[in-house]
């Protein structure tokens, strides 16, 4: 019975250790979001772009574009593996000539960033993240019930 409990609380810890880890991916998200608030939002024409093929049918999308004389290749589908399956449409999205909106620090400390609505919300990591508390606190719960005398599953074990 005390190996069963010390399990369920065991699992409910990780669970509550995975939420906060969420929770925080969720608030640096929301942080840059708010960052980037600030920024001008400019037009941007792609001069380049390609596509770097990695293992597993993987690869990652290289776009390089010009915002008011400056060239950048920073965007914000960053290093993210996407499907080869998806290369056709996204080299044809981002295709030479094509323009697109840039964020551009006024500040000129971080260079221009294309805006490609490809950023996942905050959102999916924040509810994932209560999911996994939810889950949390039952097992915390159904630990402590256990560890009560009398209990349902100690009546059927036997103990």
């Amino acid at each position: 019975m005390n190996a069963v409990r010390a399990g369920v609380a065991v699992l409910a810890t990780l669970f509550g250790g995975a939420a906060f880890v969420l929770y925080g991916l969720a608030a640096q998200r929301v942080w840059r979001a708010r960052r980037r608030r600030g920024f001008q939002r400019v037009k941007a024409v792609v001069t380049s772009v390609g596509w770097e093929a990695r293992a597993d049918q993987l690869g990652v999308l290289r776009v390089v574009f010009d915002v008011d004389g400056r060239s950048s290749t920073e965007t914000d589908l960053g290093d993210d593996a996407r499907r080869d399956d998806e290369r056709a449409a996204l080299l044809e999205a981002f295709a030479v000539g094509t323009s697109h909106l840039a964020l551009v620090d006024p500040s000129g400390a971080t260079p221009p960033m294309l805006v490609t609505g490809r950023v996942q919300s905050f959102r999916v990591p924040l509810f994932i993240g209560v999911v996994f508390q939810v889950v949390s606190a039952v097992m915390a719960g159904l630990a402590w019930y256990l560890g009560q005398p009398g209990n349902l599953l100690a009546k059927l074990l036997g103990g």
